[in-house]
């Protein structure tokens, strides 16, 4: 798919955002992605994560570095809980995924896969050298935010 994306006007976009995007987004206040939180917030994005994203999501944000309270967690995870659409992994279908080189990533293209994203957003090295080898955009978010941008013919925030 090489970074197509899902641009009916209608149809929200399905995303499995990698965990490093979504702690910007949902975590600092300058945050470059604070517009892609206010597009799922419009409900332009669907934000799909497995059990196992949704558990190192947790995981990071619990990180020392962050300093953040167990209430200011619970906040940054609100901002996108209501708007998760939660996807099922099926091993029978994720069989047909090439591997990444590293494994801890693999979890963000089994969801892509079975959530039937248009995109994966990533800066990930390791996923981005797949994105020719899936049937699903993966892409940085600046390029997703470029591409929708110039096939809409409105101003769209994302």
């Amino acid at each position: 798919m090489d970074g197509a994306v899902n641009t009916a006007a209608d149809a929200p976009a399905r995303l499995v955002i990698d965990t490093n995007v979504l702690v910007s987004a949902l975590v600092f206040k300058d945050s470059r992605h604070l517009p892609l939180r206010q597009s799922w917030q419009a409900g332009r994005v669907i934000p799909l994560l497995s059990i196992k994203t949704y558990r190192e999501l947790k995981r990071v944000l619990g990180y020392e570095m962050f300093k953040l309270s167990d209430d200011q967690i619970a906040e940054g995870i609100a901002h996108l809980g209501p708007f998760i659409e939660w996807v099922k992994i099926d091993d029978a279908v994720i069989v047909s995924l090439p591997k990444c080189s590293d494994r801890d990533d693999q979890k963000f293209l089994n969801a892509a896969l079975c959530g039937r994203a248009d995109a994966l957003l990533t800066y990930d090295r390791a996923l981005l050298k797949l994105r020719k080898r899936v049937p699903f955009a993966v892409t940085k978010p600046e390029t997703w935010s470029e591409q929708l941008y110039a096939t809409d013919d409105c101003q769209m925030v994302v």
